[in-house]
Formats: structure tokens, sequence, C-alpha cells
């Protein structure tokens, strides 16, 4: 069997698994107000933070997903400047994925990403969002996030899943590797997505690799990315 291609998906390769190019169904975003609102963060244990920014994203789709952003941001101009990089991000998520989603926390400070699969949100901080805008991995870490906030819950014990993942006897990465039961559903997803969707993106020898490490696997997506359009249509005229 082929060894694990990397030691992740996003920030341990130049490729560009979503460029910014690929079509995006965001159209805008809206400012709610301020409120109370939990707000996890892996550096501290208080969960509630009062005067929280509270914005909308709206996407062509008619999907809506809330953007909270930490009220040490001080400013609404200063947390946009997180969370439009955010909203923009996640128009390039699948409608069946982005539908799911119920929000995105943002917080100052410089911490990795990580999602929370029953609560379906995920967690991003201002200064990593910088560093992946500039090393071009913020499109693939919302995705990464995202399919921990809106797929695990549902794929990533189930007897498919797992039936896949048996089959091809390896992983996509070390990271998934290590971690199978959290990390492997979301890791292979990246890969699957740009080889279903995007076909010719990767270079051809990275994308042979993904196809002999992970034939079941890329499989299991192809049945879950084609069995409806990335972007539905849906009538509804986004909220803007």
């Amino acid at each position: 069997m082929a060894a694990p291609l990397y030691p992740n998906s996003v920030v341990s390769n130049d490729h560009e698994f979503i460029a910014t190019s690929d079509d995006s169904a965001f159209a805008c975003v809206v400012f709610e107000g301020r409120r109370t609102a939990e707000m996890p963060d892996k550096r501290s244990d208080q969960l509630m933070a009062k005067k929280t920014f509270i914005f909308t994203a709206h996407y062509a789709d008619g999907t809506a997903v809330g953007l909270w952003a930490h009220p040490k941001f001080k400013s609404q101009e200063k947390a946009l400047a997180s969370v439009g990089p955010a909203a923009e991000a996640i128009g390039k998520l699948p409608t069946f994925m982005r539908a799911t989603l119920d929000h995105v926390v943002i917080h100052r400070g410089d911490e990795t990403a990580f999602g929370e699969s029953e609560g379906h949100f995920f967690v991003l901080y201002s200064g990593n969002i910088k560093t992946r805008i500039r090393n071009h991995d913020l499109e693939e870490t919302v995705f990464h996030e995202s399919v921990h906030a809106t797929l695990d819950s549902r794929y990533a014990r189930s007897k498919k899943w797992l039936k896949a993942q048996k089959a091809d006897g390896d992983y996509i990465t070390k990271y998934a590797k290590r971690l199978p039961k959290k990390e492997d559903l979301a890791e292979s997803a990246l890969f699957a997505w740009t080889i279903i969707m995007h076909p010719g993106s990767l270079p051809a020898n990275v994308e042979a690799r993904a196809r002999e490490i992970t034939p079941h696997r890329l499989a299991f997506f192809e049945d879950m990315f084609l069995a409806q359009p990335v972007f539905e249509d849906t009538n509804r005229k986004p909220s803007c």
C-alpha cells in the first residue's frame, strides 16, 4: 500500500485545493447588532462573551451563516476585517454543507481553528486568518473545519464510511492516520473535493497517489458530492 501523502492536508503542502477563482455563492454580510453569545476558545474556559459582534452572511443559494466576532475586536469595522474573508470562504462550500453550518466563532489572536460537530459551528482566530490568507490556505481551512461542523456527526462513525476506511487500508495524511476517528473524514474530504469537483487541479502524481491510497473513500465522497448540485437554485434572494 502507498504511504500517506503529507503530514496533513492543509499547511504541509503548497497545493491550492480551493482556488480564489473557484465559484462562490457569497452575496453579502449584514451586521445584526451586539449580544451575549457562546464563544468557545481553546485558550480559556470562559464560554460566554457579552456584546459580541453578530453578523449574518447571506449566499446566492438562499443559505445564511452567523459570524460571531468577540468583543475584543473593539469595533464593528475591526471585526469585519476577519468576518469578511471567512464569509467569502464559506461561499465556496457546497450548499448542503453551508445549509447545515450554523455559525462561526471568530476570536482575536493567533491560534489554530477547530470545529464542533454537535453545535454545527467552528472557531477561527484573527491572526491565523491572516496567515491562512497569506499562504492561500483560508478556503482549505474553512472547508476542513466545515466538514467537522457539518458532516462528522452524520458520517464519521457510519457503517458506509468505516467500511470504506477499512477497505482502503491506509490514510491520505499522517494526521488522519494518527487520529482516524476524528480527522480522517475531514482530511480525506479536501482531497476528494478537489479530485471530484476540480479534476486536474492537483499535480497528476498527487492525484494518482490519492486515488491509489483512498479509492473507496473517494467513491464515498463521489456519492455525496455528486448527489446534488454544488450550489442549489432556491429562488430565495439573499436578505442584503
